[in-house]
């Protein structure tokens, strides 16, 4: 069959549209999270299990009462025997009914350093049970 059949080229292009939306390591993490934002005059907070923790973001389960785009203050409880990680200016960019995504604004050298290590300590521990998650491939 030749490479561009279109089941073959269907198949392709859904097998790697996942990927091409990632531009960093992501890693499964099951850390508390809590969250706190403005909607309108109106204050609004909440805590969640953060997932899919990268150096750009990260998937949080739980509901939001923040709307798709809106600015959030995320406290980051990392296990890392430090204090939690807080970042301003946060964005949120998906919703779902249980729970949403957020991208990171540009961060620090030491709140980037700090990320940095948590993920590649999870990466190193995930990949042990094969559960590494995928990279671009360029």
């Amino acid at each position: 069959m030749k490479l561009s059949h279109p089941v073959l080229r269907s198949q392709n292009k859904k097998a790697h549209s996942l990927l091409d939306r990632r531009y960093a390591e992501r890693v499964p993490i099951g850390h508390r999270i809590s969250y706190t934002g403005t909607e309108g005059a109106r204050i609004v907070t909440g805590e969640g299990v953060l997932k899919d923790l990268s150096k750009t973001g990260c998937k949080i389960l739980g509901e939001t009462a923040s709307s798709l785009g809106s600015s959030i203050s995320l406290y980051l409880y990392l296990e890392d025997g430090q204090a939690p990680l807080c970042l301003t200016g946060v964005t949120v960019s998906w919703i779902s009914s249980a729970s949403f995504a957020v991208r990171f604004p540009a961060l620090s050298g030491e709140e980037r350093k700090r990320l940095q290590e948590v993920v590649w300590k999870h990466v190193r521990l995930s990949s042990l049970d094969n559960r590494r998650t995928a990279f671009r491939i360029i």
